[in-house]
């Protein structure tokens, strides 16, 4: 049985895990394993998420099959652009194109809905064609490339939008 619902608290320890797993496989052609480590080991430490997760303007769910996590989302208002992102969507590769990914989507879609914005925004790595194909489907669109640093890689993140 498939259940999308807000995280817990409890649920950090396999959140972590998911991001790391779905990093192998959506970014190991271009970003080099020490960086990836770095990366997590420094915004997914169990006290990075439960720092999160305690946050006002971030929000987060989890995809959840037969009780275990298999993929999570977080979004997070950002006050000095007002906008409001989706920035993170993972689900593990075992488990995708089962609509989970689009049903996350929708659950932070309709966070923004129940804020009044008339769109949620995105970043999405350049080199990361599946999912920048994926979310053009979902109804996104990219207007600017701005870099993002993973340990020592640096590499383009596609800004875009969907109105919602």
């Amino acid at each position: 049985m498939i259940i999308i619902r807000a995280w817990r608290r409890k649920d950090l320890a396999a959140i972590r895990q998911v991001a790391w797993d779905t990093w192998a496989d959506a970014y190991g052609d271009f970003i080099p394993e020490a960086d990836r480590r770095v990366f997590h080991n420094s915004y997914y430490t169990l006290d990075k998420l439960l720092h999160l997760f305690s946050s006002k303007i971030v929000e987060g769910c989890v995809a959840e099959i037969d009780s275990r996590i298999v993929g999570y989302s977080k979004t997070h208002w950002n006050d000095q652009s007002q906008q409001f992102f989706i920035t993170s969507l993972y689900v593990l590769p075992e488990y995708q194109k089962q609509n989970l990914g689009k049903q996350m989507l929708e659950y932070g879609i309709e966070t923004a809905r129940g804020l009044n914005l008339d769109r949620v925004w995105l970043g999405v790595m350049v080199e990361n064609k599946p999912a920048i194909q994926w979310y053009i489907r979902q109804g996104f669109i990219f207007i600017e490339s701005k870099p993002f640093t993973i340990g020592d890689t640096t590499i383009d993140d596609l800004i875009g939008y969907k109105l919602i």
